[in-house]
């Protein structure tokens, strides 16, 4: 465990870097082994629906992004999925699911202009803390625990604080126990009797199935806002 005073640091786990190109061309024209594959998921719970986003680039994350030429094509869980575009992304594929269904196993098949097929897969699991504590002491501090199982190697969670002139990151990555420590000495920082902290789950993934060129998956999974009583 580490602390961080800027969550922004690990806001670089799940967004596009500011530096990437935003030009858009079509996949027909560029080497197909030099196709960079992006996949991205996020969920803020609460929320009905999961956002899953997918991009293609061509050489690199960085890259121009692209519209796949026919044949080629995205399908998520065997559904072809329609391309968009921004001014500021470019070209990408996104669609939202039902979270009600979407627990489990799912697929990403990207098929390229030569009919060759990538196929990946990622599980969507529930996340969520256990046994939260109503009032905790400023001087002694406190764990919050997480659901057994919900947790993989490489894995970072981020809580923070929120609506304190004193804020705090606290930073996590998983070992044998499935807590993190919010410290005393940050407790002791807070003027309020109440601490309000908003955690948000980040997982990387490799592909199992990739070009020449490589990729990467990202899930992001944001628990509501918990709030503890301070006590001195």
């Amino acid at each position: 465990m580490f602390l961080k005073t800027n969550a922004a640091m690990l806001f670089s786990l799940i967004a596009i870097s500011a530096c990437s190109s935003n030009e858009i061309g079509e996949s027909k024209d560029v080497s197909q082994d030099k196709i960079y594959q992006k996949y991205r998921i996020r969920y803020n719970e609460g929320n009905d629906k999961a956002n899953i986003f997918a991009q293609f680039r061509f050489a690199g994350s960085n890259g121009t992004t692209l519209v796949l030429s026919k044949p080629s094509q995205l399908a998520f869980d065997g559904e072809i999925v329609k391309v968009d575009s921004s001014g500021g992304s470019g070209a990408y594929y996104e669609v939202n699911k039902p979270i009600a269904n979407f627990y489990g196993k799912h697929h990403f098949i990207f098929t390229d202009i030569n009919n060759k097929k990538f196929d990946n897969d990622f599980t969507f699991e529930p996340f969520r803390f256990v046994n939260i504590p109503a009032v905790v002491s400023k001087k002694q501090g406190f764990n919050l625990a997480f659901q057994p199982g919900a947790l993989q190697p490489g894995d970072v969670i981020n809580v923070s604080s929120t609506g304190t002139d004193s804020s705090f990151t606290v930073s996590y990555e998983p070992s044998a126990a499935n807590v993190i420590n919010i410290p005393s000495k940050q407790l002791m920082r807070q003027k309020n009797g109440d601490l309000k902290l908003e955690t948000t789950l980040y997982r990387k993934l490799d592909l199992q199935q990739n070009t020449a060129e490589g990729g990467g998956m990202e899930i992001s999974y944001s628990l509501k806002p918990i709030t503890v009583k301070l006590a001195d």
